[in-house]
């Protein structure tokens, strides 16, 4: 068995489960996390529309990792030091075994002038204040304007749960009036370009008045509006959602990156630089290719890292990652979804449930899945909670 502990910098999906798998096969691991807990970001645009509350997609780390063999700092990493194998933890030099990158990724601003007026959607805190917001807006004497910039997966499954949010705050007070709008860069929604999708997603927009402006780009942002290459659009709240970028800073000075800012690894998702060092989730490139930024994506790799790293450890063949994902699915709003699983698309209330039963299962724990099922029934009966946080 290995003397020094294996570290894993960053406690997002890559690395809770790559933590979680090599904790079962019997290695001594600290995880170094910003917080005290994982963030179930799939279901952040639920909290930010009031179907959930934020400590329903939060979970203590300390608790789901019931293992005298876990860790956790939690700090953030200032230093590395790849040839002497050691990283500094809370002013704490730490000597591991193996190092397992997994910072994730953080909003992409892409030089919008007065980004410092928008929303994000990466953490419960970034919910919580786009409900609370929104909310504010119960008994305004105006059309209140909802910008949504971009509609990959994200925007496109926030844009609907907002107008249901809204929906629900004009059967409480009638007099508001508002209008939503998509500022996409591309001319598909949803990330999945077949015309099925397009096609329900392009019915769902009209029936729900949303307004899409497609290969329009957003420019400036100011408090009251967005400016894009088409015009000028008023707006009292302003999200984005447009893309990420790779949480890499730490490792420009150690390790190569690519031209985007991913540490590039190879088949075994080990970095480039050093056989103890892997790398997952959201900040790689895989022999130079990128690798899509999905939960999914990250969960399968961090099987494989842990699984390499027992077998590097025992001096065996590692095995290779082999880049696929099973489909997508999509909520649009209360009973209305999109998906593709194997190959075939489902849609409606039927792809909603299935997308609503996938992500309860993949929450971790059963105590959690509890908490949000129960969460999900109670919204059945009473609708979306209403208070700001």
């Amino acid at each position: 068995m290995i003397k020094d502990p294996v570290v894993v910098i960053g406690g997002g999906f890559g690395g809770v489960y790559t933590t979680k798998a090599l904790l079962k096969l019997g290695y001594p691991v600290i995880l170094a996390s910003k917080t005290n807990y994982f963030t179930f970001t799939p279901l952040l645009h639920e909290v930010a529309t009031g179907s959930l509350l934020t400590h329903d997609i939060i979970f203590e780390y300390e608790t789901f990792f019931k293992n005298e063999d876990f860790e956790l700092y939690r700090c953030e990493v200032t230093d590395m030091d790849i040839k002497n194998k050691k990283v500094i933890l809370n002013n704490k030099e730490i000597t591991y075994s193996y190092l397992v990158l997994a910072t994730g990724a953080s909003t992409n601003t892409y030089n919008i002038k007065g980004a410092e007026n928008v929303f994000e959607l990466k953490t419960a805190e970034d919910a919580v204040a786009i409900k609370n917001k929104i909310v504010s807006f119960a008994q305004c004497n105006k059309t209140v304007e909802v910008n949504v910039i971009g509609a990959g997966a994200t925007g496109s499954e926030l844009i609907f749960d907002i107008e249901r949010l809204l929906a629900s705050l004009k059967s409480k007070h009638p007099t508001l009036k508002y209008k939503l709008r998509v500022i996409n860069a591309r001319n598909i929604m949803g990330g999945m370009d077949h015309p099925t999708v397009q096609g329900y997603i392009k019915n769902l927009t009209e029936k729900y008045g949303i307004e899409v402006l497609n290969e329009t780009i957003a420019e400036e942002v100011t408090c009251s509006s967005v400016i894009t290459n088409k015009g000028e659009y008023g707006s009292d709240i302003t999200i984005l959602c447009a893309g990420v970028k790779p949480n890499t800073g730490l490792y420009e000075n150690v390790l190569k990156l690519d031209d985007h800012g991913c540490v590039q690894v190879n088949e075994y998702l080990q970095t480039v630089e050093n056989v103890d060092i892997f790398a997952l989730g959201d900040i790689i490139s895989i022999n130079g290719k990128p690798v899509p930024k999905l939960a999914q994506t990250a969960v399968r790799e961090a099987e494989v890292v842990a699984k390499n790293i027992s077998l590097l450890e025992k001096g065996k063949s590692m095995g290779t990652y082999q880049l696929r994902t099973f489909g997508f699915l999509l909520s649009l709003g209360y009973g209305n979804g999109i998906g593709q699983i194997f190959g075939f698309h489902i849609k409606g209330l039927f792809a909603w449930y299935v997308w609503r039963t996938v992500y309860l299962f993949k929450t971790p724990g059963i105590i959690n899945k509890l908490r949000v099922s129960f969460s999900w029934t109670i919204h059945l009966f009473q609708g979306r909670s209403l208070t700001e946080l």
